[in-house]
Protein backbone atom coordinates (compact mmCIF):
# COMPACT_ATOMS: atom_id res chain seq x y z
CA UNK A 1 0.00 0.00 0.00
CA UNK A 2 1.30 3.38 -0.99
CA UNK A 3 1.14 6.37 1.63
CA UNK A 4 2.33 10.17 1.02
CA UNK A 5 3.46 11.56 4.39
CA UNK A 6 4.32 15.34 5.18
CA UNK A 7 6.16 16.09 7.47
CA UNK A 8 6.26 20.11 9.46
CA UNK A 9 9.19 21.03 11.28
CA UNK A 10 9.26 22.59 14.58
CA UNK A 11 11.64 24.51 16.14
CA UNK A 12 14.79 26.44 14.67
CA UNK A 13 17.01 25.17 11.99
CA UNK A 14 19.71 24.56 14.32
CA UNK A 15 17.96 21.54 15.86
CA UNK A 16 17.23 19.91 12.72
CA UNK A 17 20.83 20.17 11.79
CA UNK A 18 21.84 18.33 14.99
CA UNK A 19 19.64 15.21 13.83
CA UNK A 20 20.14 15.53 10.22
CA UNK A 21 22.44 13.03 9.32
CA UNK A 22 20.50 10.51 11.35
CA UNK A 23 18.07 11.51 9.66
CA UNK A 24 19.32 11.08 6.20
CA UNK A 25 20.87 7.63 7.36
CA UNK A 26 17.16 6.31 8.56
CA UNK A 27 15.69 7.16 5.13
CA UNK A 28 18.82 5.72 2.96
CA UNK A 29 17.91 2.38 5.13
CA UNK A 30 14.43 2.78 4.33
CA UNK A 31 14.95 3.30 0.60
CA UNK A 32 16.91 0.30 0.74
CA UNK A 33 14.36 -1.63 2.38
CA UNK A 34 11.97 -0.65 -0.48
CA UNK A 35 10.03 1.63 2.24
CA UNK A 36 10.67 4.65 1.31
CA UNK A 37 10.04 5.21 -2.73
CA UNK A 38 10.97 8.81 -2.84
CA UNK A 39 10.21 12.58 -1.57
CA UNK A 40 12.47 15.35 -0.30
CA UNK A 41 12.81 19.04 1.68
CA UNK A 42 10.24 21.52 0.76
CA UNK A 43 11.62 24.16 -0.92
CA UNK A 44 11.39 26.31 2.36
CA UNK A 45 13.35 24.01 4.63
CA UNK A 46 10.04 23.69 6.84
CA UNK A 47 9.29 20.08 5.93
CA UNK A 48 9.62 16.97 3.73
CA UNK A 49 7.42 15.13 1.61
CA UNK A 50 8.25 11.39 1.41
CA UNK A 51 5.97 8.51 -0.95
CA UNK A 52 6.27 5.14 1.01
CA UNK A 53 5.39 1.93 0.64
CA UNK A 54 4.31 -0.26 3.78
CA UNK A 55 1.82 -3.32 4.11
CA UNK A 56 -0.81 -1.06 6.35
CA UNK A 57 -0.75 2.01 7.87
CA UNK A 58 0.20 0.64 11.45
CA UNK A 59 3.72 -0.54 10.16
CA UNK A 60 3.99 3.02 8.40
CA UNK A 61 3.91 4.91 11.51
CA UNK A 62 6.43 2.27 13.32
CA UNK A 63 8.88 3.53 10.62
CA UNK A 64 7.52 7.41 11.18
CA UNK A 65 8.12 7.01 14.43
CA UNK A 66 11.32 5.33 14.49
CA UNK A 67 12.50 8.39 12.44
CA UNK A 68 15.44 10.28 14.38
CA UNK A 69 13.46 13.41 13.66
CA UNK A 70 10.20 11.76 15.23
CA UNK A 71 12.40 10.67 18.60
CA UNK A 72 13.89 13.95 18.75
CA UNK A 73 10.51 15.58 18.68
CA UNK A 74 11.94 17.84 15.85
CA UNK A 75 8.53 17.00 13.61
CA UNK A 76 5.52 19.17 15.09
CA UNK A 77 2.88 17.77 12.76
CA UNK A 78 2.65 14.35 10.57
CA UNK A 79 0.04 14.00 7.93
CA UNK A 80 -0.09 10.66 6.40
CA UNK A 81 -2.44 9.93 3.28
CA UNK A 82 -3.26 6.99 1.70
CA UNK A 83 -2.17 6.91 -2.14
CA UNK A 84 -5.02 5.25 -4.30
CA UNK A 85 -2.99 5.76 -8.09
CA UNK A 86 -5.68 6.34 -10.68
CA UNK A 87 -3.70 7.56 -13.86
CA UNK A 88 -0.05 6.90 -15.12
CA UNK A 89 2.36 4.83 -16.36
CA UNK A 90 1.47 1.11 -17.58
CA UNK A 91 3.60 -1.16 -15.55
CA UNK A 92 4.65 -4.76 -15.78
CA UNK A 93 1.24 -6.42 -14.62
CA UNK A 94 -0.47 -4.60 -17.57
CA UNK A 95 -1.98 -1.84 -14.82
CA UNK A 96 -1.98 1.43 -14.94
CA UNK A 97 -0.20 3.13 -11.89
CA UNK A 98 0.18 6.98 -11.53
CA UNK A 99 3.23 9.01 -10.42
CA UNK A 100 0.77 11.46 -8.89
CA UNK A 101 -3.13 11.01 -7.66
CA UNK A 102 -5.66 11.59 -5.01
CA UNK A 103 -5.53 9.68 -1.92
CA UNK A 104 -7.79 10.16 1.26
CA UNK A 105 -6.90 13.08 3.31
CA UNK A 106 -6.07 12.06 7.25
CA UNK A 107 -4.66 12.37 10.84
CA UNK A 108 -2.61 10.00 11.96
CA UNK A 109 -5.06 9.23 14.60
CA UNK A 110 -7.53 8.77 11.88
CA UNK A 111 -9.48 5.37 10.27
CA UNK A 112 -7.99 3.68 7.10
CA UNK A 113 -10.18 3.19 3.73
CA UNK A 114 -10.02 -0.08 2.55
CA UNK A 115 -6.54 -0.51 0.00
CA UNK A 116 -7.22 -1.12 -4.04
CA UNK A 117 -5.07 -3.92 -4.40
CA UNK A 118 -4.01 -4.67 -7.90
CA UNK A 119 -4.70 -8.26 -9.10
CA UNK A 120 -1.43 -10.37 -9.15
CA UNK A 121 -0.52 -11.50 -13.35
CA UNK A 122 -1.72 -15.04 -13.56
CA UNK A 123 1.58 -17.37 -13.47
CA UNK A 124 3.63 -14.83 -11.48
CA UNK A 125 6.03 -17.00 -9.15
CA UNK A 126 6.38 -14.14 -6.90
CA UNK A 127 4.39 -10.54 -7.63
CA UNK A 128 6.43 -7.65 -7.95
CA UNK A 129 6.52 -4.79 -5.58
CA UNK A 130 5.08 -1.26 -6.95
CA UNK A 131 8.42 -0.05 -6.78
CA UNK A 132 9.99 -2.74 -8.41
CA UNK A 133 7.44 -1.97 -10.77
CA UNK A 134 8.14 1.58 -11.06
CA UNK A 135 12.17 0.91 -11.63
CA UNK A 136 11.41 -1.54 -14.09
CA UNK A 137 9.71 0.67 -16.05
CA UNK A 138 12.52 3.35 -15.95
CA UNK A 139 15.01 0.55 -17.19
CA UNK A 140 12.46 0.37 -20.32
CA UNK A 141 12.56 3.51 -20.85
CA UNK A 142 16.45 3.78 -20.87
CA UNK A 143 17.61 4.92 -17.68
CA UNK A 144 21.07 3.75 -16.58
CA UNK A 145 21.45 2.36 -12.84
CA UNK A 146 22.45 5.61 -11.76
CA UNK A 147 19.99 8.06 -12.93
CA UNK A 148 17.17 5.47 -11.47
CA UNK A 149 19.01 5.86 -8.49
CA UNK A 150 19.31 9.23 -8.64
CA UNK A 151 15.39 10.05 -9.20
CA UNK A 152 14.85 8.12 -5.61
CA UNK A 153 17.82 9.83 -4.05
CA UNK A 154 19.15 6.07 -3.35
CA UNK A 155 22.54 4.85 -3.75
CA UNK A 156 23.27 2.92 -7.23
CA UNK A 157 23.70 -0.16 -5.12
CA UNK A 158 20.55 -0.01 -3.52
CA UNK A 159 19.13 -0.31 -7.18
CA UNK A 160 21.18 -2.62 -8.41
CA UNK A 161 19.07 -4.86 -5.41
CA UNK A 162 15.75 -3.75 -6.67
CA UNK A 163 16.91 -5.14 -10.03
CA UNK A 164 18.78 -8.61 -9.12
CA UNK A 165 15.15 -9.32 -7.38
CA UNK A 166 12.95 -7.95 -10.77
CA UNK A 167 15.45 -10.49 -12.70
CA UNK A 168 15.22 -13.21 -9.99
CA UNK A 169 11.13 -12.97 -9.96
CA UNK A 170 11.03 -12.74 -13.82
CA UNK A 171 13.20 -15.92 -14.38
CA UNK A 172 15.23 -13.20 -16.23
CA UNK A 173 19.57 -12.93 -16.45
CA UNK A 174 20.03 -9.41 -17.84
CA UNK A 175 18.25 -5.93 -19.02
CA UNK A 176 18.49 -6.91 -22.41
CA UNK A 177 15.05 -9.45 -21.55
CA UNK A 178 13.16 -7.07 -19.61
CA UNK A 179 10.77 -6.27 -22.79
CA UNK A 180 10.23 -10.26 -23.47
CA UNK A 181 9.46 -10.74 -19.36
CA UNK A 182 7.41 -8.20 -19.57
CA UNK A 183 5.14 -9.87 -22.93
CA UNK A 184 5.05 -13.00 -21.27
CA UNK A 185 3.40 -11.26 -18.51
CA UNK A 186 0.79 -9.40 -20.78
CA UNK A 187 0.00 -12.86 -22.82
CA UNK A 188 -0.81 -14.46 -19.44
CA UNK A 189 -3.29 -11.62 -18.73
CA UNK A 190 -4.41 -11.66 -22.16
CA UNK A 191 -5.82 -15.33 -21.46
Amino acid sequence: MAFVVELVFRGNETDRLSFGEAHRAYWKRMSARGILLGGGPWRDGTGEFLVCEAPDRRTLLRVLYADPYAQAQVIGELRVREWNAVMGHVVLAGLERSTGGAGTHERIRGGAPAPVTPPAPPGAREELTAHERRIATMMLDGLTNKQIAESFTVSTRAVELHITRIYRKLDIRRRAQLAAAIDRFEAALAC
